[in-house]
């Protein structure tokens, strides 16, 4: 048992149809399929029944679904706990500049994919002033630009 099967089984089960939930896992339906069967043998039972085209979760898949959806939240509390103690969840970033024009969309993106970072962006005239920031251990990174 694999964790993308469960993954794809509980997208399954919410959706209750192969080809929507095919579509937002971004795989080909057949796939989905193949991996929902192969979990089902897993499982020893079938999770679904099938009539038609209709799939729906039957007693056992529902009493199977509780459980993964519990193990599915203890391992994203898990991953969460051990980013926050890694300190890569949250603190304090501060990137030097020469000015402040650098990438709007890739800090935007940035600052999405990590909201409770705080990033603490400043404007630096001269590289020799940014190297003294990096060496001192002031700032995390710096941003410069090679006249041509």
């Amino acid at each position: 048992m694999e964790l993308l099967q469960l993954k794809y089984f509980q997208t399954v089960a919410r959706l209750q149809h192969m080809t929507k939930a095919a579509e937002e896992l971004h795989i080909a339906q057949p796939a989905l399929s193949k991996t929902i069967s192969r979990l089902e043998q897993d499982v020893g039972v079938p999770l679904f029944d099938r009539q038609n085209r209709q799939i729906r979760l039957n007693q056992f898949g529902k009493i199977f679904l509780e459980h993964v959806e519990s193990a599915l939240l203890s391992l994203e509390e898990g991953k969460r706990q051990v980013l926050e103690q890694a300190g890569l969840e949250r603190g304090r970033l501060f990137l030097a500049t020469t000015n402040h024009k650098c990438d709007a969309e890739v800090i935007g993106s940035f600052l999405s994919m990590y909201p409770n970072i705080n990033l603490r962006l400043t404007q630096i005239p001269t590289e020799e002033e940014k190297l003294d920031l990096l060496l001192n251990g002031e700032a995390d990174f710096c941003i410069t630009s090679r006249g041509t």
